[in-house]
Order: C-alpha cells, then structure tokens, then sequence
C-alpha cells in the first residue's frame, strides 16, 4: 500500500495579470505549517500551453529565489517577478521549485502590515505623482522588521503583463514597532517617480 503524503509546507499561485489594476506578475506564497519559514525558490518560465521557456530569466523584487522574504506561521507572503531575455513577452505561467527551507522564530502575524503610498497632505494616494511618502501600519502587538521597495512599471501594452522596469530598495530594514502608524517621506528627486510601494518581512536577528 503505498503512503499517504502529507500536505507541503507551502503552496505558490502565480497570477500573470492582475484583474483588479493591481501588481501583474505575481507570485503568491501561502505558509501551511505552524513555524514562520524562510524558503529559497528557483522559477522556470512557461508560455500559455505550458511549454518551458529555456531562454528567459528571471528575476524577483523581494529576493524569494535569494531566499530574502519570511512567511510567518500560516501566513502569506509575495513577490513580484520581471522576466528578460527572448520569449520573456510569452510568459504567461511559472513551475516553482523550491530549493532550500529554513525556520525562523518569528511570531505569527495577527492582522495585516500594510505599506501605502502617501500625499503631501499625509492621505493614502493611488496617484503616483502625488507619491511624496510611505504609510507604514503594524496592527500586531509586537514590532516587525520590513524591507521596503519602489516599483516603477512600463507602460500597458496590449494585453501584456506589465513589467517591472525600476525598483529602489530602501536602505536599511525598517523597525516597525507594535501598533503603530508612521510616514517615511521620500527625497524630493524620487517623489513622483514611481508607481506603487511593496514590502515584505524580515527575520529578526536577536543578540
């Protein structure tokens, strides 16, 4: 008799085109157990029939393939990913391999941390050219590190994915303490220069 299998540890839904004006291209990673996790992907690139596209490489905004991003117990994480090289307009699918798995101790996550652009008058804004700062929200009654990137995109085409054409990490993981709210203002030469703010969590090195 052969032994039933246990569920995986994650699961991983790639959405090429977002169909409510959101983020195209995105990979989205679903935690199942009940320790936070760490994981290290490698993604292959495949067309709308499935076919495996050899000379498109990809890359990735938060680093999931760098083994970067943190899924706490039970909860989600994303990334967004960019593909280059001939067929990377074909890509309409990726397989997901993962590569290496590591625990962290970090606390589940309660209710959702949020990243949103921001106004000059401190208002959440979906305009870029109103894009002045970063909203950062921690509802959870403890603090959380974050690592915090601006995303430019191209211009629609079509019905193509749209691509990531510039990302700008901030420099140095930012500590968010428990239930708070606060603002990052961008440098003037950066205001209005991109179109959407993205994070993802960090592990905690405790000394």
């Amino acid at each position: 008799m052969r032994k039933k299998r246990g569920r995986a540890p994650l699961s991983f839904r790639y959405v090429p085109r977002a169909k409510d004006g959101g983020i195209d291209q995105l990979i989205t990673m679903q935690n199942h157990t009940d320790v936070s996790l760490v994981p290290t992907v490698r993604y292959v690139a495949r067309d709308i029939w499935g076919r495996e596209l050899p000379h498109v490489v990809t890359q990735t905004v938060h680093g999931s393939d760098r083994g970067l991003p943190l899924l706490t117990a039970g909860g989600t994480g994303h990334d967004i990913l960019r593909f280059d090289g001939p067929g990377s307009r074909d890509v309409r699918g990726v397989d997901v391999e993962l590569v290496d798995l590591s625990e962290s101790d970090h606390p589940p996550i309660e209710a959702d941390i949020r990243t949103v652009m921001i106004d000059l008058h401190e208002k959440a804004t979906a305009d870029p050219a109103e894009f002045w700062g970063i909203g950062l929200v921690n509802p959870n009654p403890f603090g959380v590190l974050l690592r915090v990137a601006l995303v430019a995109f191209e211009e629609g085409e079509r019905d193509h994915p749209r691509q990531v054409v510039d990302v700008v990490t901030l420099q140095g993981d930012i500590d968010v303490a428990s239930t708070s709210n606060d603002i990052i203002w961008l440098p003037e030469d950066v205001r209005g220069q991109f179109d959407d703010v993205d994070h993802h969590l960090v592990p905690q090195v405790l000394v």
